[in-house]
């Protein structure tokens, strides 16, 4: 809107500037009047029809500006600040969880690996008691491996 702003005052001067310089020209065209000499002033006319063009062609050109601008200014969306902070702040977190479930995952195999070990030793652990408690069940499980042949 600044720029709409700027173009609106750089008119304007453009037509105040205009309108003093007509003016001034009137009073100019009055003194040559009253003089008993009648100039030819088919040069002056001249440039003052090129100048009217300019101005013409230089406003219907700012016409045109002004209306391309106020086309993309229409076409334009704005999104507000907590919008895009929130998407950002969304797309954070889902990437944090995504990251930690990936690292979760990866780590699955030496956790399973780890409880096999562990379960492994436990129950090595638990038959080595019962057989320290009860000795005649061990006595019985090496004559048991002895048949089948496993020792």
């Amino acid at each position: 809107m600044a720029k709409l702003d700027e173009i609106a005052e750089l008119l304007t001067e453009e037509i105040n500037g205009f309108e003093k310089s007509i003016g001034r020209l009137e009073k100019a065209h009055e003194n040559l009047k009253n003089l008993p000499l009648r100039p030819d002033t088919t040069e002056l006319n001249n440039l003052l029809k090129e100048y009217g063009n300019n101005q013409k062609d230089n406003i219907e050109e700012q016409q045109r500006l002004m209306q391309r601008i106020l086309h993309k200014v229409e076409r334009s969306i704005l999104l507000p600040s907590w919008a895009t902070k929130l998407a950002w702040g969304l797309l954070v977190a889902v990437l944090l969880v995504l990251g930690f479930s990936i690292h979760q995952v990866s780590r699955i195999a030496k956790k399973e690996e780890a409880a096999y070990l562990k379960g492994q030793h436990d129950t090595i652990e638990h038959y080595g008691t019962f057989f320290k408690e009860n000795p005649e069940a061990k006595v019985l499980y090496q004559k048991w491996l002895e048949d089948n042949g496993q020792k």
